[in-house]
């Protein structure tokens, strides 16, 4: 099973999904983590060529379907908040959408191990 959580630093939850620097992604298999790996979110740099960089600036970049397409071999996304379009993107992609309270990476690991 693959896991995908937006960070800004590979260790806590992005408070915001659209904007995260990376997208940790990480595959567990047997009870236990067999790889780990951060992605790039373009987002950010998207907003930034659009001059849209602040946080609002983020809806209308097409973030959804961006994120949904950079993590479509993931079965589980999850995120302390996540919008209704990029919920629909990833739900269509046939990713399980999860919003969490966990403010750190390693908490969410467990839960799944």
């Amino acid at each position: 099973m693959k896991i995908a959580i937006p960070t800004n630093n590979a260790k806590k939850v992005s408070s915001h999904t659209a904007v995260s620097k990376y997208i940790a992604v990480i595959e567990i298999e047997n009870g236990a983590v067999k790889d780990r790996a951060l992605r790039k979110n373009p987002v950010p740099q998207i907003a930034k060529e659009q001059e849209q960089a602040d946080i609002e600036g983020s809806r209308g970049l097409g973030a959804g379907r961006v994120i949904s397409e950079l993590v479509n071999d993931v079965d589980v996304f999850i995120a302390s908040e996540i919008g209704e379009g990029m919920k629909h993107n990833l739900s269509s992609a046939g990713i399980k959408v999860q919003e969490t309270d966990k403010q750190y990476i390693e908490e969410i690991i467990n839960e799944f191990l």
